[in-house]
């Protein structure tokens, strides 16, 4: 009987870190500036049909501006730009522009899937001083109506609660059968103790999109049901995410997971440090921050729009997501310095053997907060040899009964004829 293929994807250049990470608060201003000099100088690309010229139409049109409007939100709510200065006064003509138009009525009339969209566009309008009466008007109505059933309790949790998000935050009346935020967020991901060892991308935004709409970006602190250590438990399981991510160059859940840990309170910590430390690296000269589909040799055999619409398409989200984390950083207020950590492996065989024989020759604590995402990634690539000999330095440093190395140990048990 054969073995499993280990399967590790290719690491992007970005993933290699070397020397001393910055500061946490350096390294993310400079990402949040770079980030709005970069969306003020594209944000005609936001625009419906702008974006369309070039790229594949959006289900539902304005989505890339219902995602600026909720930078611009918080970058008012904070007090580093006011909704009234020029890029946000831009934004949000884009964004009234796209809610007048024709489609836009007739899609929200479907109430469909894309329902929760149009109010949300809708609620942030007003939020941002630019009403949409009639819109709310209709929006409430079909609400009322239970259109599309999105408050029943057969929806999937992260739906519910997205939607009771946009609603509470946009003064739109909750449907009687939806629960609040508090007892929404009692059946999402980040309160059923996630398994991280088998988390996968997908669950991982469910994670991290369920942080962000329980502690509306940070203002407040989640209602984490059970025990009095599940708080922490949470956090460490941010944390280890943040840790796989960040290993692997993932910079989209590199940033929501950022600013998963800052509205959980965490500031200042070497794994955060080194975060904002690989955001910052990643980021081109203009600002932007590439996302996963991003290919600087396509770029380079583009021109002209062709080439800015390649660009705004490859870049805006990630670019946002990056902003979004370091706004919410910036509202906080500077937190304490992290000192610096032993270097976090690249999700690499090679660089995760390495650490492994340092920490059976010298076992240290510092290699201690590695460890858990170190197993995950091993037992993701489905790569038992390399698994095995990060268990035996689990031994090593005296965390064999951990519940995540017994799980993993479990696993290799398992995978081994």
């Amino acid at each position: 009987m054969g073995g499993l293929e280990p399967s590790w994807a290719p690491l992007p250049a970005h993933a290699r870190p070397g020397g001393v990470p910055p500061a946490e608060d350096e390294a993310a201003d400079g990402v949040l500036s770079g980030a709005l000099g970069w969306l003020d100088a594209h944000l005609e690309w936001f625009a419906p049909h702008r974006w369309e010229e070039y790229l594949p139409r959006r289900p539902f049109r304005p989505g890339p501006l219902l995602e600026l409007l909720g930078l611009v939100r918080l970058l008012d709510r904070s007090g580093r730009l006011p909704k009234d200065a020029p890029f946000p006064s831009r934004a949000l003509d884009l964004a009234e522009h796209a809610a007048a138009a024709p489609d836009f009525t007739g899609s929200l009339r479907r109430a469909d899937e894309l329902f929760p969209y149009h109010l949300n566009l809708i609620a942030l309008l007003e939020l941002l001083g630019r009403p949409q009466p009639a819109l709310r008007a209709l929006g409430e109505g079909l609400l009322a109506a239970g259109a599309g059933g999105h408050a029943r309790p057969h929806k999937p949790p992260l739906g519910r609660i997205e939607l009771r998000y946009f609603l509470d935050r946009g003064g739109f009346p909750a449907p009687a059968p939806l629960p609040d935020i508090a007892t929404l967020f009692r059946e999402c991901l980040p309160a059923l103790r996630p398994d991280v060892l088998h988390l996968t991308e997908s669950e991982t935004y469910a994670l991290t999109h369920a942080l962000i709409y329980a502690t509306d970006f940070g203002a407040r602190p989640p209602a984490v049901p059970g025990e009095p250590d599940d708080p922490l438990e949470l956090l460490e399981t941010v944390r280890v995410l943040l840790a796989v991510h960040l290993s692997r160059g993932s910079l989209d859940l590199t940033a929501e997971l950022l600013l998963c840990a800052t509205a959980l309170g965490v500031t200042a910590d070497p794994l955060v440090r080194e975060g904002w430390a690989a955001l910052a690296r990643a980021r081109r000269p203009d600002g932007a921050v590439p996302s996963p589909v991003h290919r600087p040799d396509v770029l380079a055999g583009l021109t002209g729009d062709k080439a800015a619409a390649y660009l705004f398409g490859s870049c805006y989200h990630t670019t946002l997501a990056a902003g979004l984390a370091a706004a919410v950083r910036a509202e906080r207020g500077a937190g304490a310095r992290a000192d610096p950590g032993p270097q976090l492996p690249c999700a690499a065989p090679e660089e995760i053997r390495r650490w492994a024989v340092q920490a059976v020759e010298a076992p240290d604590a510092a290699h201690a907060p590695h460890l858990s995402a170190l197993l995950v990634l091993c037992v993701q690539a489905r790569d038992v040899p390399v698994l095995t000999e990060v268990l035996r330095a689990a031994e090593a440093l005296g965390r064999g009964n951990d519940p995540v190395v017994r799980a993993a140990a479990a696993y290799a048990c398992a995978q081994t004829p």
